[in-house]
């Protein structure tokens, strides 16, 4: 019972230290003026009474806000839009017009000076004798190799054409000598005939009519 009927005294906990604050980061005047300015608040009725709020919190001593009151910390870089006040919102910008295309023909380009087309045609001339001449194209006479067998077989048939044309040369020949002959015989028989006409002419003559 002595040892839980005895208190014991709790050290007390030291305060915990603070800490030091910290320095704000310096702006230099170059970035402030690159920070876009805060767009203002358009005045309408609720926006009216909230600044009437605002108004009468920062005049008041209490810091204690009362009922139905709203107690709103105002940014000291928050830009409120008044009456009379011009927008800073800049207009919107016009649309570009779009430039017609001209309908005017361009003007054809000017004539080069008579010295420099004389020069141009001189240099053409030049530029054609420069150019390397075409060769002929001769036509190389190379040796024709034949197969022996092929040879041989072409020769055997125009000998056999060089035979047929002479016994078509030595049966023309007969042909004309048999038709000769028989002119010759034909003639003999009409000299024949006439010499037997003549004679039954005599014979009837002589012989008949004296009757």
């Amino acid at each position: 019972m002595g040892l839980f009927s005895s208190k014991e005294k709790v050290p007390e906990i030291p305060p915990a230290p603070q800490l030091p604050e910290l320095p704000s980061a310096p702006v230099s005047e170059s970035e402030k003026k690159d920070l876009p300015e805060l767009p203002s608040i358009p005045i309408s009725p609720h926006n009216s009474a909230l600044n009437q709020e605002m108004v009468k919190s920062a005049v008041s001593d209490d810091n204690v806000p009362e009922e139905n009151e709203v107690n709103v910390d105002i940014p000291a870089d928050l830009h409120i839009k008044e009456e009379g006040e011009e927008s800073m919102i800049p207009p919107k910008p016009s649309e570009t017009e779009i430039p017609e295309p001209s309908s005017t023909i361009p003007e054809p380009p000017k004539s080069m000076p008579s010295g420099e087309t004389k020069k141009t045609l001189e240099l053409t001339p030049s530029m054609g004798s420069t150019a390397s001449p075409v060769k002929p194209v001769t036509q190389s006479h190379e040796p024709i190799f034949v197969r022996i067998d092929k040879f041989q077989e072409s020769q055997k048939n125009f000998d056999q054409i060089k035979e047929g044309v002479k016994e078509i040369e030595s049966i023309l020949k007969k042909v004309k000598d048999v038709k000769a002959k028989e002119e010759e015989e034909l003639a003999a028989w009409t000299q024949d005939l006439e010499k037997i006409k003549s004679r039954l002419a005599e014979v009837d003559s002589n012989i008949f009519d004296q009757i």
